[in-house]
């Protein structure tokens, strides 16, 4: 909230019924701003009343109400960045990633498979120069889990940071590997 006749803005601190009953996360959003702006020339618009932990304090509530992320790694995230980085990395979080698809190379090639994909209606490109596997898949008209190719076991649907293990490893023939996979819930926020 800003009193504009006086030249200067003046940030007022939300009740705790303010903070309670969050309707509009709008408000939130701004109030982000707010704060943010006021931590950055402290000494000048900052409330004389207030200390710097209690705006970091609002600020982190209300980063974990607008991002839907909860208290204890907010305040991790909160001191490995500095205040523009983490909303950077909070916003970069929110960008849904591109699905991407594992060539299985001992049943196919990757521009045989990508070929069969792009007359199928799927909008593809390779991944990139590091891999020789990987397609990056912009948009599709068919299910991607449900092509004859994915039931013939061409291609398997994989996160791109998932192909860096395996190159890592560059497994050899005969070598044996115990994989733990980790099951994530779908809000990878908490």
């Amino acid at each position: 909230m800003y009193d504009m006749t006086l030249q200067q803005c003046v940030f007022t601190f939300p009740s705790e019924e303010e903070l309670a009953d969050i309707t509009n996360l709008k408000d939130v959003q701004q109030r982000i701003k707010d704060i943010v702006m006021i931590l950055s020339d402290f000494k000048r618009l900052r409330d004389i009343n207030r200390s710097r932990s209690e705006y970091m304090n609002l600020l982190r509530r209300d980063l974990c109400t607008y991002y839907s992320y909860n208290n204890f790694l907010m305040e991790k995230l909160m001191q490995i960045f500095s205040l523009d980085e983490l909303l950077e990395f909070l916003e970069a979080s929110e960008v849904q990633r591109p699905m991407t698809i594992r060539t299985n190379i001992l049943k196919t090639r990757r521009r045989d498979l990508a070929e069969a994909l792009i007359n199928r209606g799927v909008n593809l490109d390779p991944i990139g120069k590091w891999t020789k596997v990987g397609l990056v898949v912009y948009s599709s008209q068919v299910p991607m889990g449900a092509t004859p190719e994915y039931l013939a076991g061409h291609y398997i649907l994989q996160g791109a940071s998932s192909f860096l293990p395996v190159m890592a490893l560059d497994p050899k023939e005969n070598e044996r590997f115990l994989i733990c996979v980790l099951h994530q819930e779908e809000n990878h926020h908490t």
